[in-house]
């Protein structure tokens, strides 16, 4: 899974016109075994402390 996409998703739940949606998505997303590797890549790499943050909840 593509690390933009779910930053995208993780992002796009903050809309609360969004939410529902993006956060089907992720459940979907989430079972697959390749999603781990992408969410403990942006905890690392992003400088960004939002998506960090996003990341880290929804993990």
């Amino acid at each position: 899974m593509d690390p933009n996409t779910i930053i995208e998703a993780l992002q796009g739940t903050m809309d609360p016109a969004l939410r529902e949606t993006l956060e089907r998505q992720l459940n979907e997303t989430h079972k697959s075994l390749n999603f781990v590797s992408p969410l403990l890549q942006i905890t690392m790499l992003m400088r960004n402390f939002g998506k960090k943050t996003l990341t880290n909840i929804y993990a």
